[in-house]
């Protein structure tokens, strides 16, 4: 006999997964995530070598997998919008998984090219999808701190990969070794993922601003897209992502070669110090950020905006100061740019939780899907490849080939991180002179998609 299920006038709470839960469980996707992620700057030398690449071939390769990423972003956010974003996140995860390992067999320099373009499509679902899922978990005022912990996966996970992705190589003599270790575990948390019950849409913000019925969802592409430009805050959270990923994948890519070449560490020791850079000091800064960004968003909308803005701006400070650092003076370099990293990594903490603030649930993902595009796309991949082309136009015509090299991706991080953090504090100040309005109109019973 078949079961009569209730009617939606019983308000009946369909059953769910914990906040808790939900928030542990994603942050274990995001840390391998970022694991995946950073694999292949550790062990760029080696990498390197066999390929026989350039600096400039080195950062169009460490940009394949972003650039696939922005491109797969928007399709996939606007599709986290209309179906689980639990089963987007997942099979991402298995799919970024499987590519991982992908890397870790082929032989071929286009092989290896491959998989990393495989990569950037499965981890291009995966910050739309879980960033529109923890909003319906937590409140605004307590957002930035729910995504504060999710993002630990972004430290935890790169300073893993410093840690143990170069001595595995060692100890396997070979660099392919971390990359099928690695994929394990992310087939394992994928399957996790997939089965998450998620909230209503909007199940954290006031009922006014819960979604339309399923069918309503959205409208006409050319109508959603318009929709989200006219919320003027999207500008500059637009630069500020853009601004934030060009200095975040700048730094990953070449910091591990910068220490073997300017100040002459061995492949483990410099993971050991990139680990303390872009891992230890990460925690940090987004377990303290994450707390007083929330603490100023209880008091005004803009205020944990620009608290994140003068943050990037002591990122510039710091990190400027951190790569003058000359050959013999190893600790200015880890301490100014250690505190670069952290000051930095701050904005991560805010950026989700302020366009919660001012996008309407059944349209957050693909609005994160949209920021996380034009972050990588302009940002992500662009970092890498400029650094890159600097570096080896620097070091061009020299007499020592080594000693050039050396000094010019050293002058090249030099000119252009600081910049970027600053381009990036001067997008979130944009944001901060809308961000007030933006929400008013978000929270309006007028408003529709």
């Amino acid at each position: 006999m078949a079961r009569t299920l209730p009617e939606p006038s019983d308000r009946t709470p369909a059953p769910r997964s914990s906040a808790g839960y939900v928030l542990g469980l994603l942050f274990a996707g995001n840390l391998l995530n970022f694991y995946d992620r950073a694999l292949p700057s550790v062990v760029l030398e080696p990498i390197k070598e066999e390929f026989g690449l350039d600096d400039t071939q080195v950062g169009i390769l460490a940009s394949a997998f972003v650039l696939v990423a922005a491109l797969a972003g928007v399709p996939l956010g606007r599709l986290a919008d209309r179906v689980p974003r639990a089963a987007v996140a997942g099979w991402g995860l298995f799919v970024w998984s499987a590519f991982t390992a992908a890397g870790g067999l082929l032989t071929s320099f286009w092989g290896f090219f491959a998989s990393r373009v495989g990569v950037g499509v499965g981890e291009s679902s995966y910050a739309p999808a879980t960033g529109s899922l923890l909003s319906d978990l937590y409140p605004s005022e307590r957002r930035s701190r729910a995504h504060s912990l999710f993002m630990l996966g972004f430290p935890l996970g790169t300073l893993l990969a410093f840690l143990t992705a170069g001595a595995l190589a060692v100890a396997f003599d070979s660099w392919r070794a971390p990359f099928l270790i690695a994929a394990v575990p992310g087939f394992v948390v994928a399957l996790l993922v997939l089965r998450v019950r998620e909230p209503e849409r909007g199940a954290a913000d006031p009922v006014e601003t819960r979604p339309p019925a399923p069918h309503e969802h959205g409208g006409p592409r050319g109508h959603r897209l318009r929709s989200l430009m006219k919320v003027r805050s999207m500008y500059g959270m637009l630069i500020a992502f853009a601004g934030y990923n060009f200095a975040a994948y700048a730094i990953g890519t070449f910091l591990t070669p910068v220490l073997q070449r300017y100040h002459g560490l061995s492949l483990v020791n410099a993971g050991v110090v990139g680990g303390i850079v872009v891992g230890e000091t990460g925690l940090v800064g987004l377990v303290a950020g994450g707390r007083v960004l929330d603490r100023a968003a209880r008091r005004s909308p803009e205020a944990r905006v620009r608290v994140s803005a003068f943050s990037l701006l002591g990122a510039a400070v710091f990190s400027l100061a951190g790569l003058a650092a000359g050959q013999g003076a190893l600790w200015q370099f880890v301490v100014f740019l250690s505190l670069g990293y952290l000051f930095g990594i701050v904005y991560l903490a805010a950026a989700v939780p302020v366009v919660s603030d001012i996008i309407r649930p059944e349209q957050r993902s693909g609005a994160l899907g949209l920021l996380f595009a034009v972050g990588y796309l302009l940002g992500g991949a662009g970092g890498p490849v400029l650094v890159g082309i600097l570096s080896d136009a620097l070091a061009a015509g020299a007499a020592s080939t080594s000693e050039a090299s050396a000094q010019g991706l050293r002058t090249a991080l030099l000119i252009t991180v600081p910049l970027a953090f600053a381009v990036a504090a001067a997008g979130m100040l944009l944001a901060s002179r809308s961000v007030r309005s933006d929400r008013a109109a978000m929270l309006s019973p007028a408003a529709t998609p």
